[in-house]
């Protein structure tokens, strides 16, 4: 019997059916491939995050479309795992893993908090109920270096002008999406995340794009970046000094990685990651995600 056909048989009729297979103290045949199976799903994609696909809704109950979402991910990428979380189980993964950052703050916040606590504390992939998948997460080594161990991704393909900005309603010139996030556990960058975010919550910031949204995560991510180069201070004093309308560039130009110690920051282009309406015409073509834009964070 193949291994794939035995697992399955595993599956149905449950692990005791092979106990001659087994010695005392030595798993059964089933248990082997399940273990197998959890080995191969480690290894994954990029090699540092854990391929596990974190989402998040209120409960484990669904609507056809939200179905529809997961299953872009389940379906292209069978090798991973699926977690989806409802609010009682990221307040107990909050109490558990931040019980003095977080915890003390939880009941005033909305749940979007959780992306970055989950990542910072098991790894893998997050992306918002309303993303879908359009890559396999085994294809991205075709396009990200497989040493990688943190993905983010840009909103816009141009620094945009502050007039720009207020029109299009970003809380930052070069913003950084948070609907799809990939990251090594321990991240440093989104534990700052989550800092920033204790601060401005004490100093009494309440609006969601700027207390828990993509201007805090913008913020940390920034702060890694200007370390990342020798002269990311200078190099912001100069942006300011000689600042242009006609100015099209980001600061930190996209696709390509960014290191500070162990940790490798990659910067997805907008068009990656499905901005709609501001991306650059060098913007590869091919994305690796959708976002249906249906406001699940909202709700």
């Amino acid at each position: 019997m193949r291994p794939m056909t035995l697992l399955a048989f595993c599956r149905v009729f449950g692990v005791a059916v092979f106990p001659i297979l087994a010695t005392a103290g030595e798993p059964s045949a089933c248990q082997f491939l399940s273990l197998l199976q959890l080995e191969v799903r480690r290894h994954v994609g990029l090699e540092q995050i854990p391929c596990v696909i974190h989402q998040t809704w209120k409960t484990h109950t669904l609507d056809s479309n939200q179905e529809d979402f997961v299953k872009s991910w389940t379906s292209k990428n069978p090798e991973c795992q699926h977690k989806l979380w409802n609010d009682t189980e990221i307040a107990e993964l909050c109490k558990s893993k931040s019980p003095d950052l977080m915890w003390p703050i939880w009941e005033a916040l909305t749940p979007d908090v959780f992306r970055y606590l989950v990542l910072w504390d098991q790894g893998g992939y997050y992306a918002d109920l309303d993303v879908t998948c359009s890559q396999p997460i085994s294809t991205y080594e075709s396009i990200i270096p497989k040493d990688v161990n943190f993905l983010v991704g840009y909103e816009a393909g141009h620094q945009l002008t502050e007039s720009e900005r207020g029109d299009v309603g970003f809380t930052r010139v070069e913003q950084l999406e948070q609907w799809f996030l990939a990251s090594a556990p321990g991240n440093p960058v989104l534990l700052r995340s989550l800092e920033i975010l204790k601060e401005k919550f004490l100093w009494k910031i309440r609006e969601t794009v700027e207390l828990t949204g993509p201007a805090t995560f913008s913020d940390a991510v920034h702060e890694f970046l200007a370390e990342a180069v020798a002269d990311g201070v200078q190099m912001e004093v100069s942006d300011r000094v000689n600042a242009s309308e006609e100015r099209r560039f980001l600061s930190f130009p996209s696709e390509r990685a960014y290191s500070v110690g162990s940790w490798k920051l990659y910067l997805l282009a907008s068009g990656r990651v499905s901005t709609i309406g501001y991306g650059a015409e060098s913007d590869p073509a091919q994305s690796l995600v959708e976002h249906e834009f249906s406001g699940t964070w909202k709700l």
